[in-house]
């Protein structure tokens, strides 16, 4: 009698698969124990498997996600600090600029003035140079407010861009955190999957030990492990990982 391995879809012997030609004087136990037993292993190892994937896809997702957020908060910022130096730097060039010409207009307009104040006597040096110097005072006064005014609607366009970029964040942030919903919905429903898988397996390992008590009455304890052995202890890797998603 044939039967298909489950790993490999090949067809083995019934005898090969309980115990092969190591104990010939054993009578073969029946098949359909076996397979369960193989069948569960199987289960478990693959919601093991889905359950570690979906937490490190989970980790992940919430650190690029972090890592995005960073990034961007930093580039608004550097863009918005980069705009003022550049709109008070344009300034006081221009400043500069409109005073050194005011005052070389002013020193023209001195010498040509200086002839006119000699020939006439009707205005003085000093009355000239204080109309001059209000001038200049009241031109700088309006160039400076202008500035002023054009650094604010620089300050006023990198805020609605800051804004509207953090806007972009919060809505992939908030479908990020939906996805991660989803994501600890399928984790919940793949835990009550493990713990019916576990107590399906206990059963059937309480059943199976049964049946090798009814069959073998005669075998010391330790015998029959190559039937059903013990079962192996879960790795200290999953119970950290498994505590730190139940924390989580």
């Amino acid at each position: 009698m044939l039967q298909n391995d489950i790993g490999t879809g090949r067809q083995l012997p019934v005898t090969a698969v309980v115990c092969g030609a190591c104990c010939p004087g054993l009578r073969s136990p029946p098949t359909r124990e076996t397979f369960i037993e193989m069948a569960s292993k199987t289960k478990i190892e693959l919601h093991q498997n889905m359950e570690e994937e979906l937490q490190r896809e989970h980790l992940a997702a919430e650190q690029r996600m972090v890592h995005r957020i960073q990034r961007i908060m930093m580039e608004c910022h550097r863009e918005k600090v980069q705009a003022v130096e550049e709109a008070r730097a344009q300034e006081r060039h221009i400043a500069q600029e409109e005073i050194q010409a005011q005052r070389r207009k002013a020193m023209e307009e001195l010498l040509k003035a200086g002839v006119t104040v000699m020939k006439d006597q009707k205005k003085s040096v000093s009355h000239l140079i204080k109309e001059k110097e209000h001038a200049m005072n009241v031109y700088y006064c309006v160039a400076q407010r202008q500035k002023q005014e054009e650094v604010q609607e620089v300050l006023q366009e990198a805020e609605k861009t800051h804004q509207a970029t953090l806007g972009n964040v919060m809505d992939k942030l908030l479908n990020t955190q939906g996805e991660l919903l989803s994501m600890a919905k399928q984790l919940g429903i793949m835990t009550n999957w493990k713990d019916f898988l576990e107590e399906e397996l206990q059963e059937t390992r309480v059943a199976f030990q049964n049946y090798i008590n009814y069959t073998f009455p005669k075998l010391s304890p330790g015998h029959a492990d190559f039937i059903l052995p013990e079962r192996k202890k879960t790795p200290s890797s999953l119970i950290t990982q498994e505590n730190q998603a139940t924390l989580d």
